[in-house]
């Protein structure tokens, strides 16, 4: 989906809304600005929808559920892989706009780009595991056989409710929308208001790869329009599951509009994700991977290496090689907004006033947007950062008097997404890891890794439900049981 062919009061281009496979009129006062952080400008405009245009956005997907929920896994498939050649040849562009909208390093939105093509062609494949099964039948209450058969059929839920996030702004939303496509469903995705452009992007290959007009819509709305449009969507009665990655809070306020309505919702939220130093570790390569995982995309993932948990016979010798590594760090990169800058510098002050002392760095501005990579020990049980997430490059460091105590420590969290260990024995590292409460344990890797053809989840506060190959279509579909009985047989209920 282009820019809109009209222009805005000033000129700037606009993302429209994106219904039936066609830009939906607006009037000037439904625009609100997108805005560059490091730039500090408006760099274009979208607009915000209602819940009138947030309805008829499900009524469009619906109609299209009609004719796209029959067609076969093997048409779908084709689609997607081709969407994934657009894609792939757009990178430049897709990660262009994720660099304007976000600020986040050239580097991390290629690697968004390539990784989520990956995504993409893995859901793809994973369609020819779509299948049904034959269940035994019943045997009668006299031992006599039932006869007849029973099959259970795998059919896309329907129309889906897709929210995606602005960090990850094309690894997680092509995700998102190849599962549920791969399925057979028809969408609304309501892009995050952070990058709209770079998500309509996403949408554009779909549609240029052949997937019919209204299969994918797509709306957007400014956050003080946000709630009311979402309550729309989900109390439509042709929405049938809906599918939200973001913070746990606003996650919270989603499931609960999902409950008033009994409709199900796949969740990945926030993490605090711990990287556990066992006593034989690679101390080397463990502090560059936490260092690293503590920073990337200025800390404002999910999967970020949070706490850093380590055995206390090597403490002093693994600190100062992790903040040797995070002192090699100039810059970790920009917060998407000065207020999300603001909020990971506030938690670092909070841990200060509290006693927290410093290993390396400090609450201290690099930029407006950027703050300096930063350790904090000393963390006190009533500190912001023992289990807020701070979206910002830096990691709590704490000692573990034995494996015990070091699963304990990590297992302290609301969150449980992603998890590491580091151990130079497997035996060592599985017996930790097994006892993990994370959806995902990575051995002698960063906290935030992923791999398409592994279901990734999170337990606790983290989220529920599975994402990726065929886990992710999975959540998209549903087994229907489908009987046929003998002739001969009488229901059970008719029995004397």
């Amino acid at each position: 989906m282009p820019f809109s062919t009209t222009q805005s009061p000033d000129k700037l281009p606009v993302v429209p809304l994106w219904i039936n496979g066609q830009e939906h009129p607006f009037e000037e006062a439904s625009l609100f600005p997108v805005t560059s952080s490091v730039q500090n400008k408006t760099v274009h405009h979208a607009v915000s929808a209602s819940p009138e245009t947030a309805t008829l956005a499900v009524e469009s997907a619906s109609a299209a559920f009609a004719a796209w929920g029959k067609t076969s896994p093997t048409h779908r498939r084709s689609l997607l892989l081709k969407a994934a050649d657009i894609l792939e040849q757009k990178t430049k562009e897709i990660a262009g706009w994720q660099v304007a909208e976000t600020s986040c390093p050239q580097e991390f939105a290629g690697f968004n780009v390539k990784a989520g093509t990956m995504y993409v062609r893995e859901i793809a494949a994973a369609t020819s595991e779509i299948r049904g099964t034959v269940p035994q039948r019943l045997t009668g209450p006299g031992g006599e056989e039932e006869g007849g058969l029973t099959v259970v059929v795998r059919e896309p839920c329907g129309v889906v409710l897709i929210i995606p996030p602005w960090n990850g702004a094309v690894i997680l939303p092509l995700r998102a929308i190849s599962m549920a496509l791969a399925a057979g469903c028809a969408l609304v995705v309501k892009a995050s208001e952070l990058c709209p452009r770079t998500h309509s992007m996403l949408v554009e290959c779909f549609e240029e790869a052949g997937i019919p007009k209204g299969v994918i819509n797509m709306i957007q709305a400014r956050r003080d329009d946000a709630s009311a449009v979402v309550e729309a969507i989900v109390s439509h009665k042709a929405v049938r599951k809906i599918d939200f990655i973001g913070s746990a809070a606003v996650g919270s306020k989603i499931g609960q509009v999902c409950a008033k309505y009994l409709k199900p919702i796949l969740m990945e939220l926030g993490g605090k994700g711990p990287a556990v130093i066992l006593e034989d570790a690679d101390l080397d390569k463990a502090a560059g991977l936490c260092a690293l995982g503590a920073v990337l995309d200025h800390g404002q993932l999910c999967f970020s290496t949070e706490r850093i948990i380590v055995h206390k016979s090597i403490y002093d010798n693994f600190t100062k090689k992790l903040a040797g590594a995070m002192s090699n760090i100039p810059k970790a990169g920009d917060a998407v907004t000065k207020q999300s800058a603001n909020h990971a510098y506030e938690v670092l002050k909070d841990a200060e006033a509290k006693g927290a002392k410093f290993l390396c760095g400090g609450p201290e501005y690099i930029s407006e947007t950027s703050l300096k990579p930063t350790l904090v020990t000393n963390i006190q049980a009533d500190a912001r950062i023992r289990d807020e997430e701070t979206f910002g490059p830096s990691a709590s460091v704490y000692m573990a008097e034995d494996d015990e105590d070091a699963i304990a420590q990590a297992n302290d969290s609301v969150y449980g997404l992603n998890a590491a260990v580091h151990s130079s024995s497997w035996e060592h590292a599985f017996g930790v890891a097994s006892r993990l409460e994370y959806g995902q344990v990575h051995i002698n890797s960063l906290t935030s890794s992923d791999a398409p053809g592994q279901p990734i989840r999170g337990v606790k506060g983290s989220g529920w439900g599975q994402s990726n190959s065929i886990w992710g279509i999975h959540e998209f579909s549903i087994e229907k049981t489908i009987a046929f009985h003998s002739s001969q047989a009488l229901p059970i209920l008719l029995r004397h």
